[in-house]
């Protein structure tokens, strides 16, 4: 009798397992995708620190247009304003009115796989923005201009401002500002319903109709914002305008049907890594050329 009631336990997963991991990763996909009740946050938070951190970006442009950030290491600055600006807002967010995790709260999660996901798909969004570019010279008869800015001579700037800030530091902060902060808090308060008596209703239980609306408006919302914000970089060329927005729109849509099906960062980041690095070695190439 004792050999009897043993059997179950040899084939028990052990505990921290690989099979006992994977159960619980598709535990955890069955649940109803609802914000945590740790997460007290949503759109008017997005947008109130979204509005401070473009606040921000302004600021520091205006100092280098008026030569007060100037040359790389001005540029290099700048940039540690924004993207640490960035970190330290979502920072404020996460502690203030979420769980205090990144990864609860904004998805910053990563799988070994994301990297092979990001590069199939960077390879993809490259070629769909070149096919957008090559419409609207077919159709303007004008050449669109790269959105990166020359790369400095000497090779200690050309690692610095082009390649560690452009391929790994802004994917990395992007991504969290508009697929961790802005996409999540469109659809955290899609999800929670409106207010009645001080208690959001649906919070718990979102119907299918509800996480639908959630995942499509947080999804093209976050994509179109995204767009928007990068216009700035082809100012003075429409044409440029007109292909960058198209393809910085492909690619947060995709980034953002990642974030909302895989409930992760990682691989819209990836994705974002890959694709501007494709977008720098392509400027060294012409440069160098």
């Amino acid at each position: 009798m004792s050999d009897h009631s043993a059997a179950p336990a040899e084939t028990a997963p052990r505990p921290g397992s690989r099979q006992e991991r994977a159960e619980a990763r598709r535990a955890e996909a069955r649940l109803l995708y609802a914000p945590s009740p740790d997460t007290r946050w949503g759109t008017p938070t997005a947008l109130v620190t979204f509005v401070a951190i473009i606040a921000l970006l302004v600021v520091v442009e205006l100092a280098r247009t008026f030569g007060v950030l100037s040359g790389e290491v001005g540029t290099m600055i700048m940039w540690i304003i924004f993207d640490g600006g960035i970190l330290v807002a979502l920072a404020i967010v996460c502690r203030t009115w979420g769980s205090g995790s990144w990864a609860k709260d904004f998805g910053l999660r990563f799988r070994w796989f994301d990297v092979f996901i990001g590069l199939g798909s960077a390879v993809g969004i490259q070629l769909i923005g070149g096919m957008i570019g090559q419409f609207v010279i077919a159709l303007t008869g004008e050449t669109p201009k790269s959105n990166i800015a020359p790369p400095s001579p000497e090779l200690v700037w050309v690692l610095v401002n082009t390649v560690f800030v452009t391929a790994i530091v802004a994917p990395f902060c992007e991504e969290a500002l508009f697929r961790g902060l802005l996409l999540r808090g469109f659809r955290n308060t899609i999800l929670r319903g409106r207010t009645a008596n001080g208690v959001r209703r649906g919070a718990a239980t979102p119907s299918t109709a509800r996480r639908r609306t959630a995942a499509i408006v947080s999804v093209g919302a976050s994509a179109l914002i995204f767009a928007i914000v990068h216009l700035y970089e082809g100012w003075g060329s429409p044409v440029t305008m007109v292909t960058l927005g198209l393809t910085i729109l492909v690619l947060g849509t995709v980034n953002g049907v990642y974030a909302a099906t895989t409930r992760r960062l990682g691989p819209g980041i990836w994705t974002h890594v890959w694709f501007n690095t494709f977008t720098v070695l392509l400027t060294l190439a012409r440069s160098g050329s």
